[in-house]
């Protein structure tokens, strides 16, 4: 009997679908989304509130640490376009510097980090 996974890092499209996947280091799924686009699941689990500790450090360690092979190259830069909903251009900024903006906005509570996994 083979395991099925129905989940793939990358965007996600379609109702209650919006968001992205990334794996962690360990190959674990976690759903990143806008606090709008948090599907209405309701064995869901909860965000990852641990995350917004320290201004968003714990958030940072863990955008650093994605798994390298489970997540496409460019996780980071998509990630960064999907939570300002702009095609900014992504060349004038480091990788370093796309995953400090996106630790801000977690720490804030305006990109949730939810674990898909039980």
């Amino acid at each position: 009997m083979e395991i099925i996974n129905s989940f793939h890092s990358g965007l996600r499209n379609g109702i209650n679908n919006n968001g992205y996947v990334v794996y962690c280091r360990y190959g674990l799924a976690h759903l990143i989304c806008l606090p709008v686009n948090r599907p209405d699941d309701p064995l869901l689990n909860p965000a990852l509130t641990h995350l917004k500790a320290m201004n968003g450090y714990y958030a940072s360690q863990f955008l650093n640490n994605l798994h390298p092979v489970l997540n496409s190259e460019d996780i980071v830069s998509g990630l960064y376009q999907y939570a300002m909903q702009s095609p900014v251009a992504l060349s004038d900024y480091s990788q370093s510097e796309l995953i400090e903006s996106l630790s801000l906005l977690v720490a804030h509570s305006k990109l949730l980090i939810i674990p898909l996994f039980d």
